[in-house]
């Protein structure tokens, strides 16, 4: 039983978080502007399995359940039967606000009615897996859409209490393309040399917003609020606090600075620890709360044995360019480049031999490993890629990739080829990659 209070409460929640109810449409800024990944998502709304939205804070889960609905409301579903609320700042029981929907919304028992739920940043809600599959069960008319920001834990508690029962889908900030699209920037992708100018200056200005679309018209001394404040010490000590109970905050806010300041750092948990005067053991559980908000980007030293290379070695970069200049405004265009490529290929591995030769990135598929050397610089000759030949000449590799601040050719031969293209050459980059190595990792 829902005491009065309590139940007033949680329908003036309904109210506020519904306008459709009684406008019978989405409002019109609600809605923003559709991507692709629209598209991909929808197509599964008419399925029984649950929707599960993945992603870091700002990067337009809210936005895209907003578009969902406003979808099935132009597709004549009666907008009684869409419900939405968000666990964000306010903390509800899920009971509650099913009770409070069926009585005074839908008038009418659940059971066998035909509604679309949408529940907003449900990591908040304590066992919300268990109560999802409770309600999943219970109403199998019921279409759920779900979001969240913790995408680790997210994942392992639908894993473990809703196998079957959900699709996930990771939403991550514009890719360039994207980016230049929202900005309304036409560049011709045949012709990239004609629009070489204006392609750094994109890509530079690309890497500071970080593809978030609030931040897409930002000036410089807004981009750096912005993501200082609203974003990663907003994450840091409100939303870890509150997931992990996390004693020193501020130490994970000085992890990100070090990690801003030294792109790739080799990740060594006790000289960190000297540095911060913290156990090595801390350092490793905050490094973790922080790849938990999706703010890092772990590289493992290239093993075909996955458990060697776990075992390795580790290099970390923040997981957006954005964030690295919130915190290291002067950082090198060098530095923050490589952490672009990193960013946008995904990067999950490095290698590094016993003889500390290093290779930037290898790509790794099924059946495949692709090494890919980042050299921004005026010049770079043959000698320059040794390590890379002789990592494919172990491996009986034929292709390799050298991402370049101007220079565009190959080394080597039709045996053995390290193909070179310019940082900037985004498409030519990108048809390369799809067509020598089989990966498409900047499709973002």
């Amino acid at each position: 039983m829902i005491l009065k209070n309590n139940y007033i409460e949680v329908q003036l929640r309904l109210d506020y978080f519904n306008p459709w109810w009684k406008m019978g449409e989405v409002p019109r800024p609600l809605v923003g502007r559709r991507r692709g990944i629209f598209h991909r998502i929808n197509k599964y709304m008419g399925i029984r399995q649950i929707i599960l939205l993945t992603g870091m804070r700002r990067v337009g889960k809210t936005t895209l359940m907003y578009q969902l609905i406003d979808e099935l409301l132009r597709n004549g579903i009666n907008p009684y039967n869409i419900l939405y609320f968000s666990f964000d700042e306010t903390r509800k029981n899920m009971e509650e606000i099913i009770s409070v929907y069926e009585t005074d919304v839908l008038k009418k028992e659940l059971t066998g009615q035909r509604v679309f739920v949408f529940f907003d940043e449900i990591q908040k809600l304590p066992d919300w897996a268990v109560e999802v599959k409770l309600l999943y069960d219970r109403f199998p008319r019921m279409k759920l859409v779900l979001s969240g920001s913790g995408q680790i834990i997210l994942l392992k508690d639908a894993g473990a209490n809703l196998a079957g029962r959900y699709i996930n889908f990771t939403l991550k900030p514009l890719n360039f393309e994207e980016y230049l699209d929202f900005k309304g920037i036409r560049i011709d992708k045949e012709r990239e040399n004609l629009f070489e100018r204006e392609l750094k200056l994109h890509l530079h200005q690309y890497m500071k917003t970080g593809g978030f679309v609030e931040a897409l018209n930002m000036d410089e001394f807004l981009l750096g609020k912005y993501f200082k404040e609203s974003l990663l010490e907003r994450v840091v000590f409100m939303d870890i606090v509150d997931t992990f109970k996390i004693e020193l905050p501020q130490v994970l806010m000085r992890l990100l600075e070090v990690f801003a300041y030294f792109p790739g750092l080799y990740l060594k948990y006790k000289n960190l620890g000297d540095d911060l005067k913290l156990d090595q053991r801390t350092i490793s559980n905050y490094v973790s709360c922080l790849e938990y908000a999706l703010f890092v980007q772990k590289l493992y030293n290239f093993s075909p044995n996955f458990l060697t290379s776990e075992r390795k070695t580790k290099r970390v970069y923040l997981s957006n360019t954005a964030f690295t200049f919130a915190l290291n405004p002067e950082i090198s265009s060098s530095r923050i480049i490589e952490q672009m490529v990193v960013n946008m290929l995904e990067a999950k591995f490095f290698f590094r031999s016993p003889q500390k030769e290093e290779i930037d990135i290898i790509l790794k598929g099924e059946d495949s490993v692709f090494p890919v050397e980042v050299k921004i610089r005026s010049r770079i000759t043959k000698d320059d890629l040794k390590p890379i030949f002789r990592f494919m000449r172990k491996r009986n590799l034929q292709r390799g990739l050298v991402i370049t601040r101007d220079f565009e050719g190959s080394f080597g031969d039709e045996v053995m080829k390290i193909t070179a293209i310019p940082y900037w050459k985004y498409w030519t980059l990108k048809k390369k990659l799809e067509t020598i190595s089989g990966f498409d990792n900047l499709k973002g």
